[in-house]
This record gives C-alpha cells, sequence and structure tokens, in this order.
C-alpha cells in the first residue's frame, strides 16, 4: 500500500510541477506540459447476467501524464510523454474474481506512450518523417486509431515509422506506415518502475499505404487506403492477460490481414453532412480464410441557432461468421478496438469475441447534439442493434447466445462535455442496454454504465 501511495504522490508532484518547468523554459527551445484525469467508473451487469458475483464494477482511475518536446531546428523536432495510472476497485470482490491475481489497489506501469523524433519538409521538400512511438488516427479512427485496447484508454500508442508526403496546399496528402507493436510493455522503451502489462493479444506488424484527397471535390474529403496487419500469438498460460489488476483470458490471432478501402466526408449544403466508409477484408486469420466486409456511414443536420442543434442518424454493418462456410467472414477492426459509439459494449464484446472487438453488427442510430451552455455539449443517441450472424468467436463462447435470434438489443447513451477553461474539463457519460433475444436466456438482463471524468491539464 505504500508504494501505491508513492506513485501516486509522485504522479501528482510532476503534474503539478508542470506549469513552472513550461514557464521557466518558455523562449527555450523546450516545450512542457500535462495533466491529470480523475474518473469514477460505475457499471451494472458486465455479462448481461445480474446473478453474477462479479457484473457489477465499481472503480476509480487516477492517470497522469507529463510531456516534453525540444526543437532542433525548425525541421527536427523531438517529443516524449511520461505517463502512469492506477486503480481501486470497490466492486467486485476479489475472492469472487474467477482468475488469480485480482488487485483490489492496482498501481500500473509509469511509461513512455510517446516518444518520437519529427523529421518535417526534409530538406525542404514535401516529405515529412515520424519515428518512434506515437498517437495515429486516421479518418474517424474506424480501423486505425487503437494500438493498446486491453489497457482501457490509458494509451493509444503504436511503434510506428510513418512518412508523409503533401501532394498540393490544399491539404492532400499520401502517408506510407510501417507497424511494429509489442503485444506488452516489456520492449523498448520499457515500464520505468518494471511493471509488465499486456496492451494487446498478439505480437502486430502492419503496413499501411493511405491517400487523402481535398481538391477533387468541393468541401469533400476523399480517402483512399490500403491495410496489411501480420498477427503473432502471444501465448501466455490460459490466454491469461495482465492490466488494469483484473487478469482474465482473451486469445490470441494469427494471420496475415489485407484490407482496402475508401472514405468520404462531404459537406453537402450548409446544413447537411455525410460520411461513409466502407473497406472489403481478406487473407487468413487463426488457420482459416478470411472474407469480411464492414460499411460505416453517418448523415448530419445542423440548426443555424443559438444552441447549435445537430441531428444525425447513422448506420454500420459488420460481416459475421457464417457458420455454414469453411472460411471465416467476421469482420476484423483492426487497430480499431475502442469505444467508438458505447463505452458499455466494450465491456460486453468479450460475450462473443474480444474487449473492444466490434464485429457481426448490424447498427441503426439516431441522435441530437446541442451547445447547452457556451462552455458544455449535451449529446443523446439511441442504437438499434442485431448480429449478422448467430456466431461467435469461440465455441465456448456459443453458451452466451440462444442461436434463435439476432436482435442484439436497444442502446440509449448521454453524454455532457463541459470545458470551464484552458486547465479544467470534464464530463458525464451515462448507456443503458436492454438485451434482446440474440444473447441466452441467463444472459438478458439490463445493463448500465456510468462515469463521472475531471481533467485537469497545465
Amino acid at each position: 500500500m505504500a508504494s501505491k501511495t508513492t506513485l501516486i504522490a509522485a504522479g501528482l508532484a510532476a503534474a503539478l510541477a508542470a506549469p513552472t518547468l513550461r514557464a521557466e523554459t518558455a523562449a527555450s527551445p523546450f516545450t512542457w506540459g500535462a495533466d491529470l484525469r480523475l474518473r469514477q467508473v460505475y457499471i451494472d451487469n458486465v455479462g448481461l447476467n445480474d446473478a453474477s458475483a462479479t457484473a457489477d464494477r465499481t472503480f476509480q482511475r487516477y492517470r497522469t501524464r507529463i510531456w516534453g518536446g525540444y526543437s532542433f531546428t525548425d525541421q527536427i523536432q523531438a517529443n516524449a510523454r511520461l505517463i502512469w495510472e492506477g486503480r481501486h476497485y470497490q466492486d467486485p470482490n476479489p475472492s469472487d474474481w474467477s482468475t488469480p491475481g485480482f488487485e483490489k489497489w492496482y498501481s500500473g506501469g509509469i511509461l513512455f506512450d510517446q516518444l518520437a523524433v519529427d523529421f518535417k519538409q526534409i530538406g525542404g521538400s514535401p516529405l515529412s518523417l515520424k519515428l518512434g512511438r506515437q498517437d495515429i488516427i486516421l479518418g474517424n479512427g474506424w480501423l486505425i486509431l487503437e494500438g493498446s485496447p486491453i489497457d482501457g484508454s490509458r494509451t493509444i500508442y503504436l511503434d510506428a515509422a510513418r512518412a508523409t508526403y503533401a501532394l498540393d496546399s490544399a491539404g492532400s496528402t499520401l502517408d506510407l506506415m510501417y507497424i511494429d507493436q509489442s503485444a506488452n510493455t516489456g520492449r523498448f522503451p520499457q515500464s520505468l518502475n518494471g511493471v509488465l502489462e499486456d496492451q494487446t493479444e498478439q505480437y502486430e506488424q502492419g503496413v499501411v499505404l493511405y491517400a487523402r484527397d481535398k481538391s477533387l471535390l468541393p468541401d469533400t474529403d476523399l480517402d483512399g487506403y490500403f491495410i496489411y496487419k501480420h498477427d503473432r500469438p502471444n501465448l501466455t498460460e490460459n490466454n491469461i492477460r495482465v492490466n488494469n489488476g483484473a487478469p482474465f483470458p482473451s486469445p490470441s490471432d494469427s494471420g496475415d490481414i489485407y484490407a482496402a478501402g475508401v472514405r468520404a466526408d462531404a459537406k453537402l449544403t450548409p446544413a447537411w453532412a455525410l460520411r461513409a466508409e466502407t473497406v472489403y477484408e481478406w487473407g487468413t486469420r487463426n488457420q482459416r480464410d478470411l472474407s469480411a466486409f464492414g460499411l460505416n456511414s453517418r448523415l448530419t443536420y445542423s440548426l443555424d441557432d443559438s444552441l447549435k442543434n445537430q441531428f444525425h442518424a447513422g448506420y454500420e454493418f459488420l460481416s459475421g461468421d457464417d457458420p455454414d462456410s469453411e472460411d471465416d467472414e467476421a469482420f476484423d477492426p483492426l487497430w480499431g478496438r475502442w469505444p467508438q459509439w458505447s463505452e458499455l459494449m466494450i465491456y460486453q464484446w468479450p460475450l462473443e469475441s474480444r474487449v473492444g472487438e466490434a464485429t457481426n453488427l448490424q447498427r441503426l442510430n439516431a441522435g441530437w447534439q446541442a451547445q447547452v451552455h457556451s462552455s458544455s455539449t449535451v449529446t443523446v443517441d439511441y442504437h438499434a442493434l442485431w448480429a449478422d450472424q448467430e456466431t461467435t468467436r469461440t465455441e465456448a463462447q456459443m453458451a452466451n447466445i440462444s442461436g434463435e435470434d439476432r436482435f442484439r438489443g436497444h442502446l440509449f447513451t448521454a453524454w455532457l462535455k463541459t470545458k470551464f477553461n484552458k486547465n479544467v474539463s470534464g464530463h458525464l457519460v451515462a448507456e443503458y442496454l436492454m438485451p434482446g433475444d440474440y444473447y441466452a436466456e441467463n444472459r438478458r438482463d439490463d445493463s448500465f454504465f456510468f462515469r463521472a471524468e475531471v481533467t485537469l491539464t497545465w
């Protein structure tokens, strides 16, 4: 307990010291900053069975980060960010956890989630290069955003080399990326306090070619891309993964996945906007041939009023594995395993896949957003959810679905986001899921999610 308290104190001290450091070096090539994120989370009925002793989760998360950058020249810059996050679980009881090693007070690793060198406009050319640990978000992050899904939004980094070529002054670009992601934190740069944590279930390598055009059509971004991803299993005893103080089983992937896709984001009129993205995947996964398809779309109507009211409707399709086929048709989210439209569903996907691994899905969405205060935005959404197929990732998971229906249920979500000033922001999020008959009879209990967050930034 003393060591955990020391780590919390050290993290807070680093965050609070950051304003002084930055102020003292404002005229130098150094830049500094820090933030502290505090969260209270309550989840009711993880696994959709209220009879389970571990169905309810109540915990706090404390994440602090301090970062710095140094400009050697206008074209060459280096940056680093050091993070730590700990947790305290009020529920469930450690004695009820099915896997040994549950920690009521969990102190995670102190590690760099950014450590990179940036070469801009090399030799005055349109070519830029960024090498090292970095955050990469392409498009809306549908397929590429999250390189470490097991640590639950503590980090999203990818270890990568990214070359960007500016095609014209309008902002059209061509990116070529190489990704080499470790399954855990055991590779350089390792955690400074020696804590080894799983970040994803397999070792991942990949190549991404991503073209973005902003000049072909007025008020429209057109993207086209090719992605290759190679998965090599990280074999652990009983597939147990360790992070966040709550060990759990999750299988590895193996194989080679190829994906080709296009994306459009258009301002149709001053009031109407449309974005759509579609991708086809092929290759091999877990000794089976892969052939999968995905579509993600949203139409938005914006009112020119004092509340900046917006109404949106969307449709998403992620193919499921056809049980009558020898091939694997289940959509693979690649590096897109994050809560894109639901915080609660992140905890329910392991019933049939893995944490954050959305697949086998049809989703209809309608929502509303408004600027209810100069500092605050409210967003309310409804999602009707179906499965594309009555299948799961593993045979053991088949007990979690009924095999009688494909309706997953009704999901309601609401967000209140507030930015008080440049130093203080926060949000409240609440979600409610009414499961449908796709799930087995013992997994149809209603589920809730609630989170309160405050972030201090310097």
